[in-house]
Protein backbone atom coordinates (compact mmCIF):
# COMPACT_ATOMS: atom_id res chain seq x y z
CA UNK A 1 0.00 0.00 0.00
CA UNK A 2 1.41 3.05 -1.30
CA UNK A 3 0.78 7.30 -0.58
CA UNK A 4 -1.92 6.98 -3.64
CA UNK A 5 -3.96 3.96 -1.89
CA UNK A 6 -3.64 5.80 1.72
CA UNK A 7 -4.90 9.16 -0.81
CA UNK A 8 -7.57 7.45 -2.28
CA UNK A 9 -9.18 5.22 0.43
CA UNK A 10 -9.08 9.21 2.56
CA UNK A 11 -11.15 10.80 -0.44
CA UNK A 12 -13.77 7.40 -0.62
CA UNK A 13 -14.72 9.08 2.79
CA UNK A 14 -14.55 12.46 1.96
CA UNK A 15 -16.33 12.86 -0.91
CA UNK A 16 -17.25 16.80 -0.77
CA UNK A 17 -13.51 17.28 -0.99
CA UNK A 18 -13.68 19.08 2.58
CA UNK A 19 -10.26 17.97 3.70
CA UNK A 20 -11.44 15.95 6.51
CA UNK A 21 -13.49 13.33 7.97
CA UNK A 22 -15.13 12.43 10.92
CA UNK A 23 -13.59 10.25 14.00
CA UNK A 24 -15.65 7.89 13.71
CA UNK A 25 -14.97 7.41 9.97
CA UNK A 26 -10.84 7.45 10.91
CA UNK A 27 -11.55 5.21 13.34
CA UNK A 28 -13.41 2.26 11.20
CA UNK A 29 -11.15 3.09 8.46
CA UNK A 30 -8.57 2.01 11.03
CA UNK A 31 -10.13 -1.29 11.92
CA UNK A 32 -10.78 -2.10 8.40
CA UNK A 33 -7.11 -1.80 8.04
CA UNK A 34 -6.33 -3.89 10.49
CA UNK A 35 -4.50 -1.27 12.61
CA UNK A 36 -6.60 -1.20 15.57
CA UNK A 37 -8.76 -3.65 17.09
CA UNK A 38 -12.51 -3.60 18.94
CA UNK A 39 -10.69 -3.55 21.96
CA UNK A 40 -8.59 -0.49 21.40
CA UNK A 41 -9.82 2.72 23.22
CA UNK A 42 -9.34 5.51 20.55
CA UNK A 43 -10.10 8.47 22.38
CA UNK A 44 -12.29 11.52 20.60
CA UNK A 45 -10.38 14.12 21.10
CA UNK A 46 -12.59 16.20 18.52
CA UNK A 47 -11.09 17.44 16.07
CA UNK A 48 -11.27 16.64 12.56
CA UNK A 49 -9.42 14.09 10.87
CA UNK A 50 -6.83 15.83 8.30
CA UNK A 51 -5.01 13.73 5.25
CA UNK A 52 -2.00 14.67 7.13
CA UNK A 53 -2.85 13.15 10.13
CA UNK A 54 -4.76 10.15 8.41
CA UNK A 55 -1.46 9.17 6.25
CA UNK A 56 0.60 9.48 9.77
CA UNK A 57 -1.42 7.55 11.42
CA UNK A 58 -1.91 4.60 8.60
CA UNK A 59 2.64 5.05 7.70
CA UNK A 60 3.18 4.40 11.99
CA UNK A 61 2.04 0.42 11.42
CA UNK A 62 3.52 -0.38 8.02
CA UNK A 63 3.18 -4.49 8.84
CA UNK A 64 -0.08 -4.18 9.55
CA UNK A 65 -0.68 -2.76 5.72
CA UNK A 66 1.22 -5.36 4.21
CA UNK A 67 -0.42 -7.97 5.52
CA UNK A 68 -3.72 -5.98 4.42
CA UNK A 69 -2.53 -6.18 1.46
CA UNK A 70 -1.46 -9.51 0.62
CA UNK A 71 -5.33 -10.16 1.53
CA UNK A 72 -6.14 -8.73 -1.86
Amino acid sequence: MDNSNIVAMFEMMDPSGRGTISFVQYKEALKTLGLCTEDEDLKDDGHIITLDKFKEEVCIHPASLQAFARKF
